[in-house]
């Protein structure tokens, strides 16, 4: 009889301790599952980085190559083209450029099946696709033409404090060819007074190419990565604490934050309209991506 009381407390006993363990196992759990969503969010970014460093770099080499102008940011070559496969964009112009650019132009016809965009797209934007409809058919978000996922767009504020317009070419139908869009600028990148401080390329959550600053103060419709939403995100994509990661006119790459782009006009608008900085910043706050509070 002792020895079967004995082995009935060395069970219970036994059972005790493995609550323990179990309880010690969830706490930390509760502790380093965070630390490692954390740690696999930095690393994304930085791959984010690199895949802007070469993008940036691409554009550098074109540029290089064309009389130091910059490649065209959308061009429409005829009246039935906006927004469809045929379209070309600034990644048509700088995919040569790149090792690893995910699909190209395909002749301007549309893929009908998702694909990976390479480097244009960043590791934390599973979202970024295109198929057979364009973004605004659409239940997800992808690129402008219908043709390839894009995480990037290019800064259409740029040149603006400089010339009063965008930096960047936009063609547009003409007959018996496109026809430059008149609000557009010529490419010269000799004009960007401050290349070290002034933003080539964003990450953007819309199919849009080009993006700007007033982007900023914009959310998306739920789940679809379509613009003028009330999701609580922005159109241009944060990696969390409100840094956004920006390629820069000199080449480099750099995490900043989002209020800090507009402070310090990184965009490249605000010394030429002051008046727009402060309602664009009080905007922000209303975002719950650049206002945690919220």
């Amino acid at each position: 009889m002792m020895n079967l009381k004995s082995a009935g407390k060395r069970n219970a006993f036994t059972l005790i301790e493995l609550l323990v363990v179990i309880a010690i196992i969830a706490i930390l759990a509760a502790i380093l599952f965070p630390v490692f969503a954390k740690a696999r969010s930095k690393a994304r970014q930085a791959a984010c980085i690199s895949n802007m460093k070469q993008i940036g770099l691409a554009f550098m080499q074109y540029v290089q190559d064309y009389d130091e102008t910059l490649p065209s940011f959308r061009t429409v070559p005829t009246g039935g083209d906006w927004w469809s496969s045929r379209m070309l964009t600034w990644k048509d112009n700088v995919q040569p450029y790149i090792k690893n650019g995910g699909r190209d132009y395909n002749g301007g016809v549309t893929y009908t099946t998702e694909g990976n965009g390479g480097v244009f797209q960043c590791p934390e934007n599973d979202l970024a696709w295109a198929s057979a409809q364009t973004w605004f058919t659409g239940d997800k978000p992808g690129d402008e033409t219908s043709r390839y996922p894009r995480s990037y767009a290019v800064n259409k504020n740029a040149g603006v404090n400089e010339t009063n317009k965008t930096i960047w070419p936009e063609w547009w139908p003409g007959s018996p060819s496109p026809s430059q869009n008149p609000d557009s600028g010529d490419g010269g990148i000799a004009a960007i007074d401050k290349p070290a401080s002034t933003i080539m390329i964003a990450e953007s959550r819309i199919a849009f190419g080009d993006i700007s600053s007033e982007f900023l103060q914009n959310q998306l419709k739920p789940d679809t990565g379509q613009p003028w939403g009330d999701t609580g995100f922005s159109m241009v994509k944060s990696h969390g604490n409100r840094m956004i990661n920006f390629a820069f006119f000199d080449g480099h790459v750099k995490a900043t934050n989002a209020q800090g782009s507009v402070r310090d006009d990184l965009w490249g608008l605000f010394a030429r309209y002051p008046g727009n900085k402060q309602p664009l910043l009080d905007n922000m706050n209303t975002i719950r991506e650049w206002n945690p509070g919220l």
